[in-house]
């Protein structure tokens, strides 16, 4: 089964500044990108098309007008509103930060992560060591990215507890040998 997810504009923004765009290559087969999201992220860097195709995971997808689609359009942008539309259609879970069309997808009962969860996954599934996650949020945060601290401190946790857990299954495989 492909391990399938739509994404927002935000996230994926923060990762190209942070050149780590493949890191979401690592955590799932294909990341679905609407085109309004595409138009945002072309009108900030018009080559993010390039290094997309070149990560290999992330497909253009037009979204098809409908009328809850043009509701969302009167709350928030286009991206945002194509995003969950598209997460909505294709029954996929969605990467978004915006606290606002986090609040409207988890309404739609849609499964939502954002940049400080997609850490927490990449060290889970040791594409990043905990201390290497933890030192990517902290750049994301040092170019603008906005985080509470509450939110901060549970993904430290987390990542400690990863950290742990890797921490005494080495162990236990040094003993057993």
């Amino acid at each position: 089964m492909m391990n399938l997810i739509v994404s927002d504009t935000t996230t994926l923004i923060v990762l190209e500044r942070l050149d780590a765009l493949s890191m979401l290559c690592s955590l799932f087969d294909q990341i679905l990108i609407p085109q309004a999201v595409m138009d945002e992220l072309l009108s900030g860097n018009s080559e993010i098309n390039e290094l997309m195709q070149q990560a290999g995971c992330y497909d253009v997808v037009s979204v098809n007008v409908s009328e809850r689609l043009l509701e969302f359009y009167k709350w928030l942008d286009k991206g945002e509103a194509e995003a969950i539309e598209l997460a909505l259609t294709s029954q996929l879970p969605l990467i978004i930060d915006e606290r606002k069309g986090r609040k409207i997808a988890r309404q739609k009962n849609l499964s939502v992560i954002g940049l400080a969860g997609l850490m927490v996954l990449a060290a889970k599934r040791h594409h990043k060591t905990p201390k290497a996650a933890l030192e990517l949020l902290d750049q994301a945060i040092l170019s603008g990215f906005r985080l509470s601290n509450k939110l901060y401190q549970q993904v430290k946790d987390a990542l400690s507890a990863i950290e742990n857990e890797n921490f005494v299954s080495q162990d236990c495989q040094n003993n057993g040998e």
